[in-house]
């Protein structure tokens, strides 16, 4: 690369770097992706108020990221300026080949050459594939339940999730039902917990009238 064209990438990498600091001062003049006083902040909302917070909690994590993408990008673009003075600016990090003009002129902060970026790229298909390898002995925590295959069928997830509910949730007691309290609801004829067939709702109380004095 000659030296007319390094100071063309030099100055197009300038242009980029006062655009991106511009963007950030203005996120952080505007209180774009900070939490502040006008943004809710009671400890209950997200426990009991989820589906009203929905829209709030989207708009932060949304500016968020968008701070953290322009972050990223002054850094790679303060790593290409240096790699200008360094004398690397416009090769592979990778293969050390000269990077495209093309390439160079579309990502001026580019560090890899096309061939590399492509390659280094991952189908969804193969990422479906790369699991960890403690999931070799380990159940996914979605699956039919929780305990590990190892363990008997006796107390699965649904059996757990009534087991933590019973003690309280975002719903009060009223809102299911009118039942006078948690326990109350979770153990009743409704949900029919541990019954499997009619006969199992016989308890022995239905045979204690038969019994001789």
């Amino acid at each position: 690369m000659d030296e007319i064209q390094m100071k063309l990438f030099k100055k197009m990498l300038e242009d980029q770097e006062k655009d991106v600091e511009d963007t950030i001062k203005s996120m952080k003049d505007y209180g774009i992706g900070e939490q502040d006083g006008n943004e809710p902040d009671e400890l209950s909302n997200y426990d009991n108020h989820p589906a009203e917070m929905a829209t709030e909690l989207f708009q932060i994590e949304m500016n968020n990221a968008l701070k953290v993408h322009e972050e990223h990008l002054l850094k790679d673009i303060h790593d290409a300026l240096g790699r200008i003075y360094d004398g690397t600016y416009g090769k592979c990090d990778f293969c050390g080949k000269d990077i495209g003009k093309e390439r160079l002129e579309a990502l001026p902060y580019s560090r890899l050459c096309i061939n590399c970026e492509t390659s280094k790229e991952i189908s969804m298909k193969d990422l479906d594939r790369q699991r960890p390898v403690e999931e070799l002995i380990w159940d996914a925590p979605l699956g039919r339940k929780y305990l590990n295959k190892r363990e008997d069928d006796e107390f699965e997830g649904l059996d757990q999730l009534y087991d933590l509910v019973k003690f309280g949730s975002s719903d009060t007691p009223q809102d299911m039902g009118g039942y006078y309290d948690y326990e109350e609801y979770y153990t009743n004829e409704i949900d029919r917990q541990g019954i499997v067939d009619d006969m199992d709702t016989i308890s022995n109380e239905f045979y204690k009238k038969q019994l001789p004095d």
